[in-house]
């Protein structure tokens, strides 16, 4: 008669085994991760200098009607 949930001795170091290779995969994928983000990643925005930003003057705040043949395109509002 078998028992039910017998573990052999030898059925415990492959699935120490295993667990250890699940987790280093599983370490080794986040490293992998952290320094590809970490890489690619850039400044922000003026830089990280003490001098100041770059003024490249106003923004165009409302867009141009366009028009067409002298009137003002409806479908372009």
């Amino acid at each position: 008669m078998a028992t039910k949930s017998a573990t052999l001795p030898i059925e415990r170091s492959y699935l120490l085994k295993a667990w250890l290779a699940v987790a280093a995969i599983v370490i080794l994928a986040a490293t992998v991760v952290t320094l590809a983000l970490a890489a690619t990643s850039s400044a922000p925005a003026g830089g990280t200098g003490i001098r100041p930003v770059r003024d490249f003057g106003p923004t165009q705040t409302q867009p141009e009607q366009i028009v067409v043949n002298g009137n003002v395109c409806g479908q372009c509002r």
